[in-house]
């Protein structure tokens, strides 16, 4: 953006600095996981593409429309806008993302004690890199994050009471019927994630599976030894299942939820909310 305000040699190439810029900060407003960094933090980059298109106008007022007759000069405005379509096409996707065609599943959102933040969720891989698994192509991962829009204490911590959601209850998101109820599986320090699923452990880690309006919902990675439900149970909106945990294949403390007929990923809502990347989620009960 530096450039863009400062050292552009003509117009045209300046345009193209701003073509890139516009769409390189829309793919990352809309796509970048900002619960590591801080969720606020995404509001800063736009104000800084209005400052550099402001410099953009003010330092280029005298510059001349074309570039120099030389291949490198042209080259450069080329490549730039390029570059820029490259962009544009990649938000895009990140914008088509926030849409489905298939019919939902209303659910009721099953934390109930902050703030809750989409780290994956969409209809596009751009967004949900589980959309490219047929029956979870509508997961959601999600983190909790605090009062700065992080989601730990530390970038990327081994001690698992240190993220936000770890440990919080998880309510039933329907009322349904248990068809299964898996405990008894460790919750995983998040630096042994690179070695691989333990032998002999799912990879939805100490999950939930309820019946839901005739699909399954899938709650997963929760904590040892927390699973108050039992296959056959019935349960409604406040039935409490268990506790948010490391279980399983997961990185870290995270909930992963997903709904899925015969197989086939259903999309899920909230309140008629379609959650996507970088959506918030405030629950207070």
């Amino acid at each position: 953006m530096t450039y863009l305000g400062k050292f552009a040699r003509n117009k045209l190439e300046s345009l193209g600095w701003a073509f890139v810029t516009l769409f390189y900060i829309a793919y990352i407003y809309l796509a970048g996981s900002w619960d590591w960094f801080g969720y606020y933090i995404r509001y800063v980059w736009i104000a800084a593409l209005l400052f550099a298109m402001y410099r953009a106008y003010r330092n280029n007022g005298q510059a001349p429309w074309r570039p120099e007759r030389t291949i490198k000069a042209w080259g450069n405005v080329v490549f730039l806008f390029v570059l820029g379509v490259v962009f544009m096409m990649i938000t895009a996707g990140s914008l088509s993302g926030r849409y489905y065609s298939d019919e939902p599943l209303n659910l009721h959102f099953p934390l109930k004690n902050g703030t809750y933040y989409v780290a994956h969720g969409g209809s596009h891989p751009i967004v949900n890199y589980h959309n490219e698994y047929l029956p979870q192509q509508y997961a959601l991962d999600i983190v909790k994050i605090n009062a700065w829009g992080v989601r730990a204490k530390g970038l990327y911590p081994d001690d698992l009471q240190r993220y936000d959601i770890y440990g919080d209850p998880l309510y039933s998101p329907c009322r349904g019927t248990v068809k299964k109820a898996i405990d008894g599986f460790d919750d995983r320090v998040p630096s042994d994630f690179a070695n691989g699923l333990p032998e002999g452990t799912p990879a939805e880690g100490n999950h939930v599976v309820i019946d839901c309006n005739g699909a399954e919902v899938y709650i997963a990675h929760m904590q040892k030894g927390s699973v108050r439900v039992q296959e056959g149970d019935a349960v409604d909106e406040n039935s409490w299942i268990g506790n948010m945990g490391n279980s399983g294949n997961t990185s870290e403390p995270h909930l992963h939820i997903h709904a899925e007929k015969e197989g086939v990923g259903v999309p899920i809502i909230f309140g008629d909310r379609f959650p996507v990347r970088n959506s918030l989620i405030r629950s207070a009960g």
